[in-house]
């Protein structure tokens, strides 16, 4: 049978579409030589996988045992039960490279003792071609095969296996996908055939190397070697046509090339043999089924994965009729030695039937596991299903329909788990849960912080109900390239989320002036930064945002000025830089511009628009940065503030700025979704001052005139005080003047913070490097877990990973 020189489907860039399929497939068996249609032919990644232990506690209890959930060796994998995920097209991956936000939503699937096979994905370049379904990931490219491993660790980080891969981009003329029609191709030649087994042969390899445990070659659905086995479409007229076993040769030949290279052991097929996919149809499926697996025993692959015939209709009891599988793979089950896998339309009550009566080793999902990434939990339940959204399939937004679909509510879980018991029933199946905001992972073992610990108490902040008092400090990390906030601080953001927890956002530049350009100013050593003044970053924020409140968290924005073109200043002076930038010290800044009065109402503007911004980008407050050196704590501190005009001078000049910046913003969104960071007691950027003390008395009583929804105050340095370094706890004063929350931040560790809430000395507890390094820190403190350290080299770096998204989770048996 014919096919493209380079294996994947070619769009028309001129009209977008693609000639109608029939007499594209007769064209390409009958070697028709004419416009090259390239059709998809990739590699999908199995990946092994295991979760949360827990799953398991205190629920199987009075739950009936179910085939499906039984332990089942596949060679040298040990899966605790045999509900597998299915290779499932999302179209996320960027350019068709693997993206950071796929680390949450395989991460999500993960049980331990469980396997998951990943998306298909492409092995060369010419077998991508311009692909109907855009976005989809490939692993012919080293850049590829790095992004593919922390997507990998983090699936093998929730258990011990590793995971596998499969071959060829599933792009289905289903009734779910919109019409394809596709160009007319050309036959393959003979002579090319080696060039396509190379390429699957070399992602195989870059398969393993990016940690997968095997690979799952993809002859099914209607691609490239699927093609080439069924006669209603092979026509050929060399060794690759004809006969059965003619017809199978490429896809053997492929097999074998595979299992050279990786290992019989780490090999398993997907096929299709009944399937019609795009018009790729055989007139004796079973004689083909049958062959196929008698060749791939006889071969030691470790797995054949087949999928059922269509659904059809059979008279139901009580009248009418009702969808049922045709259950034709018996042959393939006797003629197969290894592990069968069957998929195609499954529930929970047929997956058992499967299992239970030898019909199949494991089970195949995958619309149920796409929109239940507990479905191993709600099928030992017999929970309720959510419902699938088929217009999300395809879509290229990394959180709705990928990550966003709920977990279990654990308020609710022995209710569901009680019905079952009694009823001994498979429970409603049918999708009556609907996607939306779930609690997601992240709520510790039990699902809600149970510690009675003062950092883990409730707490009432406005109208926020916090279920700890552990808040994620904002940390510059440098990965918002070009000032755009990307999709990889999704997973960052919600990695870090816990329901009812609190998180500030990184410091996020409220200008295209505040941002600057100059390599010499203060903001140079913080480039990639986000920003909040154009309609791109708001609408890049949203994702980002949404990904929080998908798990219950509240999210503040903190709004900055980091003094960046010329740069301005309260001061004309030279400053020197806060702190060492990656260790290496950092030139003395260029000589500041002194800010002109009648310029700063246009400042006050920015912080104004910003705090909107924030609002319509979803954000549930703002926190105007008035810390750290930059232009409002310039204006506040008498070291660095010479001037002699109304801001400067008197304390009360000197704090003047920094209040009509809060005038502006709670105006703007009310005071109820505003705090403020101040750091009196720093000397960042030389911008001291000579009474610290004074300086944050006048400003809490003055920021209670606005009655803003927080204080979040930074500590002084922290001191050798004999063998230890200990925070010098100057704030109470302040504390005691604010009226509102208090949030303090600055050196803490558990040990600090608890007793900090319990003497009252603050509200809440801001957490910067050690919520970087552990993403569950709260979680960790509930138990009195070790916590991960933190790797400063990697606290700038532009790598949307490294140092960023790849700090380990507890682990799952802790």
């Amino acid at each position: 049978m014919g096919i493209a020189t380079s294996d994947r489907v070619q769009i028309s860039a001129a009209e977008n579409h693609i000639p109608r399929l029939p007499d594209t497939l007769t064209r390409i068996t009958k070697g028709a030589d004419s416009s090259p249609l390239e059709v998809a032919s990739y590699l999908k990644l199995l990946m092994g996988v295991f979760q949360k232990g827990e799953d398991q506690k205190g629920e199987s209890a009075n739950m009936k045992p179910t085939p499906l959930l039984s332990s089942y060796d596949m060679g040298k994998f040990n899966l605790s039960y045999r509900v597998v995920l299915a290779p499932l097209t999302r179209s996320r991956s960027y350019g068709n490279l693997p993206q950071p936000h796929a680390i949450e939503y395989y991460s999500q699937r993960a049980t331990k003792g469980g396997l998951l096979i990943a998306e298909a994905t492409g092995v060369s370049s010419d077998a991508q071609g311009m692909s109907v379904i855009p976005h989809t990931p490939g692993i012919w490219t080293k850049e590829q095969v790095e992004a593919w491993k922390p997507i990998v660790d983090a699936v093998h980080a929730k258990g011990e296996e590793r995971p596998i891969s499969s071959t060829d981009k599933p792009i289905e003329k289903t009734e779910e996908n919109y019409f394809l029609d596709f160009s007319t191709p050309r036959s393959l030649t003979v002579e090319e055939i080696p060039d396509v087994i190379k390429h699957f042969t070399l992602a195989a390899k870059n398969a393993l190397e990016a940690g997968f445990d095997g690979v799952e070659v993809h002859a099914a659905n209607g691609f490239l070697l699927d093609q080439f086995m069924k006669d209603g479409v092979n026509a050929r007229a060399d060794e690759y046509g004809g006969g059965v076993a003619s017809r199978c040769r490429f896809a053997l030949e492929v097999v074998d090339a595979v299992a050279a290279e990786a290992g019989a052991g780490r090999t398993g097929v997907r096929l299709s043999p009944y399937s019609r996919c795009l018009d790729c149809a055989d007139s004796d499926p079973d004689a083909l089924a049958a062959h196929m697996a008698r060749e791939l025993s006889a071969r030691g692959v470790l797995y054949c994965n087949v999928v059922e015939p269509e659904m059809v209709a059979t008279p139901a009891d009580g009248g009418g009729e009702t969808m049922r599988i045709p259950h034709r793979l018996r042959a393939v089950r006797e003629a197969f030695a290894g592990t069968l896998m069957v998929g195609g339309g499954y529930d929970r009550e047929e997956g058992n039937w499967a299992v239970a009566g030898g019909y199949a080793d494991l089970v195949v999902y995958g619309r149920l596991f796409l929109a239940n990434p507990d479905l191993p939990r709600r099928f030992r339940l017999g929970a309720p299903l959510n419902g699938y959204d088929r217009a999300t399939f395809y879509t290229a937004d990394p959180v709705a329909g990928y990550t966003d679909y709920p977990f279990l509510d654990n308020d609710g879980l022995a209710a569901s788990a009680a019905a079952a018991a009694s009823s001994n029933k498979s429970g409603d199946q049918d999708g009556s849960i609907k996607r939306g905001r779930g609690e997601g992972a992240g709520q510790g073992r039990g699902g809600k912080m149970s510690s009675t610990a003062p950092l883990l108490t409730p707490y009432k902040m406005g109208r926020f109900d916090l279920s700890h008092r552990v808040v994620l400090a904002p940390l510059t990390r440098q990965r918002s390239y070009g000032n755009v906030p990307q999709p990889h601080a999704i997973l960052y953001y919600q990695q870090r989320t816990t329901k009812g927890g609190l998180l500030i956002a990184e410091a996020t530049g409220i200008s295209d002036t505040a941002q600057g350009s100059n390599v010499s100013c203060m903001h140079a050593r913080y480039k990639d930064t986000p920003g909040i003044w154009t309609k791109e970053q708001v609408e890049a924020w949203k994702p980002i945002v949404d990904g929080v409140h998908a798990k219950g968290g509240i999210f503040f924005c903190q709004i900055w000025h980091p003094n960046g073109q010329a740069p301005i200043s309260s001061t004309n002076k030279s400053l020197k830089p806060a702190v060492r930038a990656n260790g290496i010290d950092v030139a003395t800044f260029s000589t500041p511009r002194r800010l002109e009065t009648d310029e700063i109402p246009f400042v006050v503007n920015d912080y104004r628009v910003a705090a909107r911004n924030a609002i319509e980008a979803g954000f549930d407050g703002v926190e105007i940065h008035g810390a750290h050196g930059y232009l409002i704590d310039q204006f506040l501190k008498d070291q660095v503030n010479d001037r002699s005009d109304k801001y400067g001078g008197s304390l009360e000049n000197r704090c003047r700025f920094a209040l009509e910046v809060v005038q502006a913003v709670t105006d703007e969104i009310g005071a109820d979704k505003v705090g403020i960071r101040l750091s009196p007691f720093a000397s960042y950027s030389e911008a001291a001052d000579s009474n610290p003390e004074a300086l944050g008395l006048y400003m809490a009583n003055a920021l209670n005139k606005f009655g803003i929804l927080y204080c979040h105050m930074v500590e002084p340095r922290m001191v050798k005080l004999g063998e230890k370094f200990e925070t010098p706890h100057s704030l109470r004063p302040i504390r005691d003047a604010f009226k509102g929350t208090f949030i303090a931040a600055g050196g803490y560790n558990k040990e600090d913070g608890n007793k900090a809430v319990s003497t009252g000395y603050t509200d809440l507890v801001a957490y910067g490097r050690l919520f970087l390094s552990n993403p569950d820190l709260p979680e960790r403190f509930e138990i009195d877990a070790p916590l991960n350290k933190y790797n400063r080299e990697t606290f700038y770096i532009s790598d949307p990973v490294i140092g960023y998204t790849d700090y380990p989770f507890l682990p799952s048996d802790v």
